[in-house]
């Protein structure tokens, strides 16, 4: 009852209630989903920096071809940190959150 006499009154006064968020299709993700902090923003054969993009410390590694990847490191928000392996072991593919 009290539902239908809140939607009158919106309806009374030209308001229109709130429309809730359609859920998204399966196997899509929402455009506010969070995606990590860790951002590779330069990479050679053994050495990689990245950056947290995040506004609150974090820890992150890289994920090195062929190889375990470095331990991981904390990285305060905005601030960047370089990761260094053996060389012959190759690049990092991407930066991660741990």
């Amino acid at each position: 009852m009290a539902m239908a006499i809140a939607a009158g009154t919106l309806a009374a006064t030209g308001a229109a209630p709130a429309v809730a968020a359609a859920p998204t299709p399966s196997g899509t993700t929402p455009v506010t989903s969070f995606v990590g902090c860790a951002s590779l923003t330069s990479n050679a054969n053994g050495r990689a920096q990245v950056k947290n993009i995040c506004s609150r410390t974090i820890n992150a590694t890289v994920s090195v071809d062929n190889a375990w990847d470095p331990n991981c490191k904390s990285i305060g928000a905005g601030r960047s940190v370089t990761f260094t392996w053996d060389s012959t072991d190759g690049r990092a593919e991407y930066a991660y959150d741990c």
